[in-house]
């Protein structure tokens, strides 16, 4: 076979792979359910961009990676700052921060932190103000901070053991989830 023949038959065999390729991933077929074949899979692929530009206000909120909990309270800062000055959230919004889920691993719905040599558990409280006669106590699903309007800054929580001194000695962890979201007042 001349050299023009061998370029030609790769040529045509490059463009029947090609072509076959494409059409393998070119669609699926639609999934047929019959008596015989009772289930059957389908995979859909959505796409979505949106450019930053497009998303105003655009701020950042900051909540504390560690805390550590001591005899006395600690305190607990939500901040929320702004990308510019021209920032806002808009009318009839807020950011809110709301505590999602607590605790530690195994059980995420309650307020306390585990000691996993010694076995035991403490439970912590989070709330508004040593300050307050009357403090405002927050739970899972609780929202512990919110803003509005140009409003901005830090909001602080305390956070402390429920009964310090029925604790055992240990070293106790856990975690705080939170949700942060844009919604409405």
């Amino acid at each position: 076979m001349s050299k023009l023949g061998r370029k030609i038959s790769i040529g045509i065999i490059s463009a029947v792979m090609a072509a076959t390729a494409t059409t393998a991933f070119a669609a699926q077929e639609t999934p047929i359910v019959d008596e015989n074949t009772p289930n059957a899979e389908y995979q859909q692929t959505l796409n979505y961009t949106k450019d930053k530009s497009e998303i105003i206000p655009y701020f950042t909120v900051t909540i504390p990676d560690t805390v550590t909990l001591t005899k006395d309270s600690t305190n607990l800062p939500y901040s929320l700052a702004f990308v510019d000055d021209t920032s806002f959230i808009p009318s009839g919004k807020k950011v809110s921060v709301k505590i999602d889920s607590a605790g530690y691993s195994g059980c995420l719905t309650k307020l306390a932190v585990w000691d996993s040599r010694n076995l035991q558990e403490a439970e912590y409280k989070i709330y508004n103000s040593d300050a307050a006669k009357n403090p405002t106590y927050y739970n899972i699903g609780d929202e512990v901070a919110s803003w509005t309007g140009s409003n901005w800054g830090t909001i602080n929580r305390k956070i402390k053991l429920a009964d310090y001194r029925n604790v055992g000695a240990g070293k106790y962890t856990g975690v705080i989830n939170y949700t942060v979201s844009l919604e409405d007042k």
